[in-house]
């Protein structure tokens, strides 16, 4: 007897995820996953032929409803989310087609898939015969038999999984599996395992003291000191997890293992339901190589159109929604499935003279019509420039599948120089206010899914015509969620992905003074533009939606990239005021304290030099001033930069500290005082920045043209430009700001007690860390003593050296040495914690935020020491920052609904670093912050439940600086 068990499951979400959603001609339910479903069974069963050939067979599918674990363990598989709703309806087809097949169709109340194919499994090893479990699912490996009799097929791999595959994935062999797991748990299916022990550690667990009992009777003996509470304290969450994880070998099966006996593929079975289900092309396929007339057979009745599985308004939804979700498609690599697709998109030419210039009513309807019936749509806009809130409106482009596009020309001009003679616009182009008013119900349409590349610029562009472009997606986030901060760009994405070469805007506006701008550009060559961006916007859509499901990162992407773009969007568009006056008063005095640093330094140098200059400014530190410490850079002229003369300020040298406080000040002056007017917008009379959401290794935001998140909050100077921005008449500023936000992510990841013990009792942070390092007493300690404290804690974060701390508190690297291996003494859990992150980045390249964000380091194992030592530092900071990032991500995406639930009115404005910047109507501060707070301190939940709490200082000002 040979037994081949399937697991249902894989099979399905398999095929579903595996090519573009496909729905039935005649009434438009989904099939696709049906079709990939019959396409992977036949697969098989031809793949199985010959001396090898399973005797028996079984499709085993997952009932729905709750199991016999969910009894002791109510969390069990909680979090999973439900399945897709064009999914729901192809459940029972994929039972009905295993049975057309004429293979056995299983499912149990009560009982999981893995269950029941561990029973039959044993079933036939104690009947002498052999299994073959078709799956990848790492629970089954336990069942695994180093004789052969039970072994695992991943058929999309084409590979055995055998002792030799199981004791590569969970270093111990088969039969220790379920000891592994029940230390490691699982978070997909929220089994909770031991908190900090992954495989890899409980792999060398299990494998010292040989079972998970034994290994909790002598939990006391193990040195690591986390290691060993977190065993003593979730000792009975390991034993949960145990039972979780063990699979029950003595199911009470209805069907007995003769009952599987394999038949042959009957045509009289397989034609009618493949014909029902309109698969032309597989029943051709099968017909030839089973050799049967297909015409002989009738489709299946019950199965028609009109006699769907499911109820129609659940099907109808499914139909909807399949037109919405994006193809999944499992990831990069072997996957065979996601190769095809890959390469049949690859292969669909690009074609500039297929694309259409959209210039009458009937073209323009007939593209509606489009999109209606595909239920998405690719759209970009072309404009006159990059910012959202004053470029105008130039053309939309839509695209609908891989290799189509068209471009809707709106305002096009006759050009710069014609525009002296004839004025007004290109002829032949639909007036925007028709176009907008036809277009406007499908863009704001809920069902009709907005694929675009940085869409939250699309959207504010689209705001101030009144339209709300809503549900988006956006290549560009994908990218980001997967691949990090690396390359996001269209053009980059289309020469990585598709091969493609794009069409660059210098191409055809040119480059510097004279470059045109999108309305100046002739129709024809602005059409062939900007359909290319639509066309390969959605191509990349289809490559890099599925991998979120294959990499892990659809929850990342969908709770924190894609929600956060829109609420980006609204802050840019509302702004800030800013105060000309106030702006104008600094410039003048920070124009005259410069030129007295000026004066100061032609004294200290003794003569006058251009301050500005690095290299006239070497030659009289170095060459005429003859100190220690220069070095050259590699054009040969010495180095000035900014470390350089603060550790030449810090020595005592004078002209080093009046020209780091003389560049402080100019920069102050050129990038604030003096720039910030000239970003004060016409139309609006407000300040706006620009987020980059995607931009930041870590999940930050960064803020662009102009940069208000780097404005010093701890000069003077800084404060004081923060004074000018202000808020508008009849309102006033709140500023909600995490208190300590790193530190006590850092409490929580690396289980510091002493520190979630001092937050938890809310006492001052660093007072307690110079109590513990010194051993002087909180009250009265000495102010330089914290400041020492406070350095090494904030220093420790972003993994300082003893030579960086040295610096940073004026004193002697051995001095800041002794604080360092002090700081550990105190607090070894932190170095464990820095340790374990350069292990594991070394040997994973990245690194991974509370909140599942990877952050990927591919020089983790460069040559380059000065390289290597920077990712070590970066892999210590990257998941404290990004959880911190994260956590504020989560905070403005749930901001703005929580408010409007509360009956707070609130205008989100400004994010900087850990701060939000509200604008509320004057008088109503008192009950909008202790909204706000509650949203910024309950962010974390429920994903995450720290183990410390989460603080918000909020107060309300006139201005910025007063509302600090």
């Amino acid at each position: 007897m040979h037994l081949l068990l399937v697991d249902g499951s894989t099979y399905i979400f398999r095929a579903y995820h595996a090519l573009p959603p496909l729905t039935r001609k005649s009434d438009g339910l989904p099939v696709g996953c049906v079709s990939g479903f019959c396409n992977m069974l036949f697969k098989l069963t031809e793949d199985m032929k010959g001396a090898d050939a399973p005797t028996h067979m079984a499709v085993i599918f997952d009932h729905k409803g709750k199991t016999f674990r969910d009894d002791f363990y109510p969390a069990y598989k909680a979090q999973r989310p439900p399945a897709p709703e064009d999914l729901v309806p192809q459940f029972p087809l994929t039972r009905a087609a295993t049975r057309a097949f004429g293979i056995a169709c299983i499912e149990m109340e009560g009982w999981e898939a893995d269950d029941i194919i561990a029973t039959y499994a044993c079933q036939a090893k104690a009947a002498g015969g052999k299994v073959t479990i078709v799956s990848t699912d790492k629970d089954l490996m336990q069942l695994v038999e180093a004789d052969g009799s039970i072994r695992m097929l991943d058929t999309l791999k084409n590979k055995w999984i055998g002792v030799e595959e199981v004791f590569e994935k969970f270093g111990v062999t088969p039969d220790k599996v379920i000891e592994v797991q029940s230390l490691a748990g699982d978070s997909v299916d929220n089994v909770p395992g031991v908190p900090g022990i992954g495989y890899k550690t409980a792999a060398e667990l299990i494998n010292t003291y040989g079972d998970l009992e034994t290994l909790l009777e002598r939990a006391g003996e193990i040195r690591q000191n986390k290691r060993r509470e977190s065993l003593i304290e979730h000792a009975e969450s390991a034993r949960i997890s145990k039972r979780l994880v063990t699979l029950e070998q003595a199911v009470p099966v209805e069907l007995a293992l003769d009952a599987l006996l394999r038949e042959p593929i009957s045509g009289a079975k397989l034609v009618p339901f493949l014909k029902a289900m309109e698969f032309t092309t597989i029943v051709k396929r099968i017909a030839a190589l089973e050799n049967f007339d297909p015409d002989a057979f009738e489709p299946d009745p019950e199965l028609r159109a009109g006699n769907a599985v499911e109820d129609k308004k659940t099907t109808s939804l499914s139909v909807a929604k399949a037109k919405l979700e994006a193809p999944q498609v499992p990831g990069t690599g072997p996957a065979l499935h996601a190769q095809q697709v890959h390469e049949t998109i690859k292969a669909i030419p690009v074609r500039y003279e297929d694309y259409e210039t959209v210039t009458t009513e009937d073209q323009l309807t007939a593209w509606v019509a489009r999109i209606l019936d595909k239920g998405l749509v690719c759209i970009d806009t072309e404009t006159t420039g990059l910012d959202p809130q004053s470029a105008d409106l130039v053309g939309l482009c839509f695209s609908t599948a891989p290799g189509n596009g068209c471009y809707i020309p709106l305002a096009h001009t006759l050009g710069a120089a014609s525009l002296l003679d004839q004025g007004g616009l290109v002829e032949g182009q639909l007036p925007m206010g028709r176009v907008l008013d036809i277009v406007r119900p499908l863009l704001e349409h809920p069902s009709i899914l907005k694929i675009g590349q940085n869409t939250k610029y699309d959207i504010s562009v689209l705001a101030r015509y009144g339209i709300t472009m809503a549900p988006i997606d956006d290549t560009m986030l994908i990218s980001y969620a997967l691949d990090g901060a690396r390359y996001n760009g269209m053009d980059v994405l289309a020469d990585a992905w598709l091969g493609h070469k794009c069409i660059s805007f210098a191409e055809l506006a040119g480059t510097g003074k004279a470059q045109k701008t999108f309305d100046q550009l002739d129709i024809p060559a602005a059409a062939r533009y900007a359909a290319e961006d639509a066309d390969i916007t959605l191509r990349l859509w289809h490559l890099l939606k599925p991998r979120l499901v294959a990499e892990n990162a659809t929850t990342l992407y969908e709770t924190l990239e894609r929600p956060l773009a829109p609420v980006l969007s609204r802050m840019e568009q509302r702004g800030i005021a800013v105060d000309r006056q106030i702006l104008s008063r600094l410039s003048g005095d920070f124009s005259q304290r410069a030129a007295a640093l000026e004066a100061e330094a032609y004294e200290l140098a003794g003569q006058s030099f251009n301050l500005g200059s690095p290299k006239q400014l070497g030659e009289i530190l170095f060459d005429k001033m003859q100190l220690p410490g220069g070095s050259k850079t590699k054009t040969g002229a010495w180095a000035t930069g900014a470390d350089v003369l603060e550790d030449l300020a810090l020595k005592g040298i004078p002209l080093a500290r009046t020209i780091v406080d003389w560049r402080q000040l100019t920069k102050l002056k050129g990038t604030y005082t003096d720039a910030l007017p000239a970003h004060i917008n016409a139309r609006t009379g407000r300040v706006h920045t620009s987020y980059s959401q995607a931009a930041v290794l870590t999940g930050r935001i960064s803020s662009n043209e102009p940069n208000l998140q780097n404005i010093p909050v701890r000069t003077e100077d800084g404060r004081k430009i923060r004074s000018a921005f202000v808020a508008a008449r009849g309102k006033i500023l709140i500023s909600a700001d995490y208190s300590q936000i790193e530190l006590r992510v850092l409490a929580h990841i690396a289980d510091i007690q002493s520190l979630k013990d001092a937050f938890e009792e809310g006492l001052d942070i660093h007072a307690m860390t110079a109590s513990e390092m010194f051993g002087v007493p909180v009250e009265g300690m000495p102010s330089d003593v914290r400041r020492r404290a406070k350095a090494i804690n904030f220093g420790i974060i972003y993994g300082i050296s003893a030579f960086g701390l040295a610096n940073q508190l004026a004193i002697g690297r051995t001095e800041a040495g002794d604080y360092i291996k002090t700081y550990f003494e105190r607090f070894p859990g932190i170095k464990d914690y820095m340790d374990e992150q350069r292990r594991r980045v070394k040997i994973e390249g990245f690194v991974t935020t509370l909140f599942g964000r990877k952050i990927q380091f591919p020089n983790a194992n460069s040559s380059n020491p000065a390289e290597r030592s920077f990712v070590e530092r970066a892999s210590i900071n990257a998941p404290i920052q990004g959880s911190a990032a994260d956590i504020i991500r989560r905070a403005m995406i749930r901001m703005e609904p929580a408010l409007k639930k509360a009956g707070v009115e609130a205008d989100m404005l400004l994010q900087v670093h850990d701060e939000l910047i509200f604008e509320v109507p004057l008088g109503s501060e008192a009950v909008a912050m202790p909204a706000i707070t509650k949203v910024m301190e309950g962010a974390a939940e429920p994903a995450v439940r720290l183990s410390v709490p989460i603080k918000v200082d909020a107060h309300a000002a006139h201005n910025w600086d007063e509302a600090h």
